[in-house]
């Protein structure tokens, strides 16, 4: 019996947690959104950002990987309650010496530049909710 009943509120509580999915965007809203413009100085945006999370900020290597348009996500259980970005997305890849002088390996991080303004969105990313368009 307990057996059953722990199925039973396993099942219901992953039905209540996809109905926290928030809606995508449409296919007329991707279309026709503002995406704006790659600014030129997007790298330096971006080590700038990382320089205040960093150790050893000059230390750091950067790999910079092919930007794209496309927008991201928030989730539903977020402030914004599933708000959609759109612009241009710019992974990059940081290498960055820990405390004791050693490198930790790369980490990606992703940004979103959107109306003039840098959003870092890497945990939408590794949830899938930042998407590539055409």
């Amino acid at each position: 019996m307990k057996k059953v009943l722990m199925s039973i509120a396993l099942a219901m509580s992953a039905l209540v947690m996809a109905g926290c999915a928030p809606k995508p965007p449409s296919q007329v809203e991707i279309t026709t959104a503002n995406y704006g413009s790659l600014p030129a100085d997007y790298k330096q945006q971006i080590t700038n950002y990382m320089a205040s999370s960093l150790k050893d900020p000059e230390s750091a290597r950067y790999t910079f990987e092919p930007t794209f348009k496309g927008y991201s996500q928030d989730g539903s259980m977020t402030a914004s309650g599933g708000k959609v970005t759109y612009g241009y997305v710019a992974p990059v890849l940081v290498n960055a010496k820990n405390s004791y002088g050693g490198y930790t390996g790369n980490h990606q991080y992703v940004f979103i530049f959107s109306n003039g303004m840098m959003y870092e969105t890497t945990l939408n990313y590794l949830y899938g909710r930042v998407k590539q368009v055409p």
